[in-house]
């Protein structure tokens, strides 16, 4: 089993530069966030319709699929628009089964922070830290790799600037 440090949280760090001005690149990565995030990664058993971010500190951040069934992805940390979001992130590789599951317990949750730096007009730095990871227990170094991974948080961001920056999805 993989040990670790209290006071040492594993994180992975990404950033991209959007060329948005710094409302509208917050506004599609809280209120669209279905125009960007990758239809393959979802954790209902089919796709989703929506993803929901309820705009406040203990708001539910959620998946809807084409069902009409509700998925759990965590909870609302921080809320300071247009400058920074925070999320606990409940979601994990499933120990007996290969998809990934949502686990509610919050001691159990990583977290996603989201922070938007204007650099001038109609130019946002966003950064992405997925700190805490040790808290997904044993395999979390895996996890860590997955994230850090070029199909993970990286990818998802380059889709996102692309949303925010006026593109068509592809």
């Amino acid at each position: 089993m993989e040990k670790l440090a209290e006071e040492t949280s594993v994180s992975v760090l990404k950033s991209v530069r959007v060329q948005a001005p710094i409302e509208r690149a917050f506004s599609v990565f809280v209120e669209q966030m279905e125009t960007w995030w990758p239809a393959t990664h979802h954790i209902g058993k089919t796709p989703f319709e929506a993803i929901f971010v309820e705009p406040r500190v203990g708001g539910r951040w959620y998946e809807r699929d084409v069902d009409g069934k509700l998925c759990e992805w965590g909870t609302v940390l921080g809320w300071d628009p247009p400058h920074r979001v925070k999320f606990s992130w409940h979601v994990g590789p499933g120990h007996d089964q290969p998809d990934w599951v949502c686990d509610p317990d919050i001691a159990k949750a990583s977290e996603v922070e989201i922070r938007f730096t204007s650099q001038g007009p109609g130019i946002t730095h966003v950064e992405l830290e997925h700190s805490k990871l040790e808290r997904h227990g044993e395999g979390y170094g895996q996890l860590r790799a997955v994230f850090d991974g070029p199909g993970a948080w990286a990818h998802i961001l380059s889709l996102f600037a692309k949303i925010a920056e006026g593109e068509r999805a592809s």
